[in-house]
C-alpha cells in the first residue's frame, strides 16, 4: 500500500483589503491603484457596458474611472468604499456618455 503524500501549494499572499488600497491610492501608490483596477475592472466594465452597449465605450469609461479616482483620492477627507466610489464613478461617467450620445442624436 502506498501513501498519498497532500500536494503542497505555496503559501497565498494575504489580500490586501481595498480600504487599504485605497489609502495608499491616495498617497500616489500606483501599485494599489493597479490592483484596484485588476480587482474591479470586469465588473466595471459590466457595468459601463450595461448603459452603453458599447465594448469601446465602455473601456473608456472604466478607463476614465480609475484615472479620476487618481486624481481624486488625495482630496477625500474620509475615504469612502473603494467599490462604492469605482462604482458611482463609473455610473455616472457612463450615463453622462449616454446622455452625450442622445443629444448627438437630436441635432
Amino acid at each position: 500500500m502506498t501513501a498519498l503524500l497532500e500536494p503542497r501549494f505555496p503559501p497565498q499572499p494575504e489580500l490586501i483589503p481595498d480600504a487599504v488600497l485605497l489609502s495608499r491610492v491616495a498617497k500616489r501608490d500606483s501599485t494599489a491603484l493597479v490592483e484596484l483596477e485588476r480587482r474591479h475592472h470586469g465588473s466595471l466594465y459590466a457595468q459601463a457596458f450595461g448603459i452603453l452597449m458599447d465594448a469601446r465605450a465602455a473601456e473608456r469609461v472604466v478607463r476614465d474611472a480609475f484615472s479620476q479616482l487618481w486624481f481624486d483620492a488625495p482630496e477625500y477627507s474620509v475615504l469612502p468604499a473603494a467599490w462604492d466610489l469605482l462604482r458611482d464613478m463609473t455610473r455616472e461617467i457612463a450615463n453622462a456618455e449616454q446622455a452625450l450620445r442622445s443629444n448627438a442624436r437630436w441635432r
